[in-house]
């Protein structure tokens, strides 16, 4: 990836990701590490995914530890982690990654890295991770607040 379009992405996501959990999860979320990883994968409990469509197609994802995705669910809806159904949860991660690949589209109207987004979805299972077949240019960004930790990563197919 270009290193001034890596930058630009990287600040557009990060503000979004800021943005999203300021204003929907009432938490400061800060980015404590940038970098351009190997396509190895993340591992994680819970992952949300979505597709960017544009003329370089992308899969955005949030990953997550199960007791991460429970308090940022909680904190978005209201309802006490420890009362949180499966389905209710994984339908919050999913929610999340929407709210985040909406918020950089929005950001990015008007420039030459607009693009259309799918539906999301969540990927569930302790420890899984996605792996790339091929070399693929990935862009990998940690944030965290107090306990809360996420990992996300932009990857072009």
């Amino acid at each position: 990836m270009e290193s001034q379009k890596k930058s630009f992405l990287q600040k557009c996501l990060a503000e979004s990701v800021s943005d999203v959990f300021s204003t929907m999860v009432g938490v400061e979320l800060c980015p404590v590490q940038e970098k351009v990883v190997a396509p190895k994968g993340y591992k994680s409990e819970i992952t949300g995914v979505m597709m960017i469509l544009s003329t370089h197609n992308a899969l955005l994802s949030i990953a997550l530890s199960k007791e991460n995705a429970a308090m940022i669910v909680s904190f978005m809806t209201g309802i006490a982690s420890v009362e949180l159904a499966d389905d209710e949860l994984y339908d919050g991660v999913a929610e999340l990654v929407n709210m985040i690949a909406g918020r950089a589209k929005a950001l990015l109207a008007g420039t030459d890295y607009h693009y259309q987004i799918t539906p999301p979805l969540t990927i569930v299972g302790e420890n899984h991770f996605i792996l790339y077949k091929k070399n693929v240019s990935q862009l990998s960004m940690e944030f965290e607040a107090g306990e809360i930790k996420l990992h996300l990563d932009l990857t072009y197919l």
